[in-house]
C-alpha cells in the first residue's frame, strides 16, 4: 500500500478512536490537519498511557483507595502546601469535587485567579461547577461568562452543557433550549440529548421529548458495546422515560 494510503488509514482510525472514546474535538482537528505527526502526538498523549496504565494498575489503585480513602486527599493537600502551583491546586480541587466538598474547591481555586491566571479556563471551569453544585447559579454563570469571553479558548462541550443547565435552573428555558439544540449536533455521548429531551418535557412538548428518547434507544442498539457501556446511565434514563418511569 502506498505511504499516502497508510497515512490516510491511520488518520481515519485515530480520528474514529478519538470520537468514539469521547476525546475533545481538538484531537480530531489535530489528526486531520497534521497527517503523520498528528497521529503520533495523539498516540503518545492518549493511547500509550492507557496501554501502560492498564486495568491491573487501575484495580490496584482502587484497592489502595478502599483501604485508605483519605490518603489521596491528604497527599494532594500536602502537595499544594509544599508546592503551591496551578497544577497542585487543580489536582486537589478535582479530589474535593469528587468528595462533594464544593466550598473547599472554591477556597482552593479562587486565590489562583490572579495575574496571568486571572482568565485561566481550567480554574474558571472548576469554580463554575463548584458553584453550580452548590446551587449558586448566579456565581456559576458569572464564571461561565468569563470562559465564553476568553479570546483564545472556545468553551468546551461540557461547559456549554453546564451553561444550558444553569439557564434552565434560572428559568431561561428558551436560552437553555437554544444552547442544547446546537450542542447535541456534535456532543459526544447521550447526556446532552437526555438534557434536551427533559427540557422539552418541562416545556410540555412531550412528542419531541419522546422522539429523542426513541432515537437514543435505537442508536444504542446499533452502537458498539464499549459505547453502550460508557453511556449506559443515559441510555437507561431514555428507556425508563419511554416506559413511563422516572
Amino acid at each position: 500500500m502506498p505511504l499516502v494510503g497508510i497515512d490516510l488509514l491511520f488518520q481515519v482510525l485515530f480520528a474514529m478512536h478519538a470520537i468514539r472514546t469521547g476525546r475533545d474535538r481538538y484531537w480530531v482537528y489535530l489528526i486531520l490537519m497534521l497527517p503523520g505527526i498528528g497521529c503520533l502526538i495523539y498516540f503518545l498523549a492518549e493511547i500509550l498511557p492507557e496501554l501502560i496504565h492498564g486495568p491491573g494498575k487501575k484495580a490496584h489503585k482502587r484497592v489502595k483507595k478502599a483501604l485508605d480513602p483519605g490518603k489521596e486527599y491528604r497527599d494532594a493537600k500536602y502537595a499544594l502546601e509544599t508546592t503551591p502551583t496551578i497544577a497542585s491546586r487543580l489536582n486537589l480541587a478535582q479530589i474535593c469535587m469528587a468528595r462533594g466538598d464544593y466550598d473547599e474547591v472554591i477556597a482552593v481555586l479562587e486565590p489562583a485567579l490572579t495575574g496571568q491566571f486571572s482568565q485561566d479556563p481550567s480554574l474558571l471551569e472548576g469554580l463554575a461547577f463548584a458553584h453550580f453544585y452548590k446551587r449558586d447559579y448566579k456565581s456559576a454563570m458569572g464564571y461561565i461568562q468569563r470562559i465564553y469571553a476568553h479570546e483564545d479558548v472556545k468553551p468546551k462541550d461540557y461547559v456549554r452543557l453546564l451553561r444550558a443547565q444553569v439557564l434552565e435552573e434560572t428559568g431561561d428555558l428558551d436560552g437553555a433550549l437554544a444552547e442544547l439544540t446546537d450542542l447535541v449536533k456534535f456532543f459526544s455521548g447521550e447526556q446532552a440529548r437526555i438534557e434536551l429531551a427533559a427540557l422539552y418535557e418541562k416545556m410540555r412538548n412531550h412528542e419531541k421529548a419522546r422522539e429523542i428518547y426513541v432515537d437514543i434507544v435505537n442508536r444504542a442498539k446499533r452502537a458498539p458495546s464499549y459505547y453502550r457501556e460508557r453511556e449506559k446511565e443515559w441510555i437507561s434514563v431514555a428507556e425508563q422515560r419511554l416506559n413511563g418511569r422516572t
